[in-house]
This record gives C-alpha cells, sequence and structure tokens, in this order.
C-alpha cells in the first residue's frame, strides 16, 4: 500500500465515525462542551485495549460449544456485542455521566454515541488496515461506513435513550437502567449473528428500521429540549454500582444460557 493509499483509507476508515458523531452533537439544542464530547469519544477509541485482554479468554470457551449456530450466537450475542456495550456503558457512566453538563436526556444521547463512534472508528481502521491490498480496503471502508459504523452509532443513541430515561424520569427507572445496557447489547448481537449466518437481507433491513425509528426519537427528543430552559434537569435518580453489576451479570448469564439452550438443540 502507497503512502498516499495509507492516508487515504485511513480516511475512509475515520470520516463515517466521526460525521455521524458531528452529526448527533449537532441535534443537541443545548450542546456539550465539544472537549467533554471529545474525551468521550477517544475513552470509547481506548476500549479496544481493554478488549484486546478479555477477548483471548472470552472465545476460549467457544470450544466448549458443538453446534455451529450456537458457536455464532456465541461470538454475535457475548463475545461482540456484550463486551464491547458493557465497555461503552462504562464509559458512559463512569464518565460522561459524572459530568456537571450531563443536565437532560439528550445528553444521554450524544455522549453515549460518542462513546461507541470512538470504539468504533478504532475498530474501523482495524479491519481497513489489515485487508490483503488496496481495493479490498477501499471496498471493506465503503461496506463498514453503510453497515457496522451506523450500527454502533444505532447501539450508542439506543443505550442513551434508555439511560437518559433512567436518570431523568419520574418512574420505572430500574427498569429503563437495565434495558440501557440490554437493548444496545441484543441489536448488536442481532446484527452480527444474522451477518455470520449470512441473511444480508435482514441485516440491512435492521439499519434501516433503527435508522427510521431513533431518528424520530431523536427529533423528539430536540422538541422537548425546546420546553427546558438552557440549565437542564435534576437528576431524579442516581444508578448504584451494585445494580449496574447485577444486570451486566445478569445479562451475561442469561446471554451464555440461550447459547447453551441453542447448542443442545442444534447439535
Amino acid at each position: 500500500m502507497s503512502l498516499f493509499s495509507f492516508y487515504l483509507v485511513y480516511l475512509l476508515a475515520l470520516l463515517p465515525a466521526v460525521f455521524i458523531a458531528y452529526y448527533i452533537y449537532q441535534k443537541d439544542l443545548y450542546p456539550e462542551d465539544r472537549k467533554e464530547v471529545v474525551v468521550t469519544f477517544l475513552l470509547g477509541s481506548s476500549i479496544v485495549m481493554f478488549l484486546h485482554l478479555l477477548i483471548p479468554l472470552v472465545e476460549s470457551f467457544s470450544y466448549f460449544f458443538y453446534s455451529d449456530v450456537a458457536r455464532s450466537a456465541y461470538f454475535s450475542f457475548f463475545r461482540a456485542a456484550t463486551l464491547e456495550e458493557v465497555m461503552k456503558f462504562l464509559v458512559l457512566y463512569l464518565y460522561s455521566y459524572k459530568l456537571s453538563n450531563f443536565s437532560e436526556p439528550m445528553d444521554a444521547v450524544v455522549f453515549s454515541t460518542a462513546a461507541s463512534l470512538g470504539f468504533a472508528a478504532v475498530e474501523n481502521i482495524d479491519y481497513v488496515m489489515n485487508a490483503i491490498d488496496d481495493y479490498a480496503a477501499f471496498n471493506l471502508a465503503l461496506m463498514r461506513a453503510f453497515s457496522a459504523v451506523p450500527l454502533h452509532a444505532f447501539c450508542g443513541v439506543v443505550m442513551g435513550i434508555f439511560f437518559g430515561k433512567a436518570i431523568f424520569s419520574p418512574k420505572n427507572n430500574k427498569h429503563y437502567l437495565f434495558l440501557s445496557l440490554a437493548a444496545p447489547i441484543f441489536i448488536h448481537g442481532l446484527y452480527n449473528f444474522m451477518l455470520s449466518i449470512g441473511v444480508l437481507f435482514l441485516v440491512y433491513a435492521l439499519l434501516i428500521f433503527l435508522f427510521v425509528k431513533l431518528t424520530k426519537i431523536i427529533d423528539t427528543l430536540r422538541l422537548e429540549q425546546a420546553k427546558l430552559s438552557s440549565q437542564g434537569l435534576e437528576h431524579v435518580y442516581e444508578p448504584e454500582t451494585n445494580l449496574i453489576s447485577a444486570n451486566i451479570i445478569k445479562i451475561s448469564v442469561v446471554t451464555i444460557l440461550g447459547c447453551i439452550f441453542l447448542d443442545v438443540n442444534f447439535t
């Protein structure tokens, strides 16, 4: 790969994540401090370092599954979706949520999407730079710009919607907190699983559905922002770390049990 091709492919891999993050940022009627959003994006990108430590251990357990369907489900829903979405959630909870500017539901969407796209950017660069040649790299960058990168953005938006509801809604806070992690894991895992079994038309049907649905929800959040002062809202609910840990364990156990069920029935 020539130096020009290297930089061009690098930009093609990076720009979709940056563009979508900026688009979501611009949707906020009362935009957050750009530095805080950039830090969230960078923290999302740092997830890769932790995943490189965890993935070999998680993948070693895949050999216990005899069924190809169960193994695909394990890789899709646990190895990829659960590990990645939990890490993104921790960026949102441990950094962004603690900021004084985190003062309305739209903020949760902006920050969670930034964390998701930070990870997506690094993951995308890794995939594209490992392509066998320039042509494959360009094609892969183009394909992922309309598939994997938007998928990560959509998962971030879903996480933010439910996390915002958990913090600012007057009721069902624990339910929304659980969904802020469970929903993006399910969407991410479903996308990966459908991709792994080769049903591409369903993959793009899912992406189109998410785009249409989430665009409407974001527009609704923006309209609701107009009714608020620029000072934002007080936090109605403060999530407990113990509850978040319990949610992560519950989701992980249910996911693994689901894979075992598939293994028993498809072996």
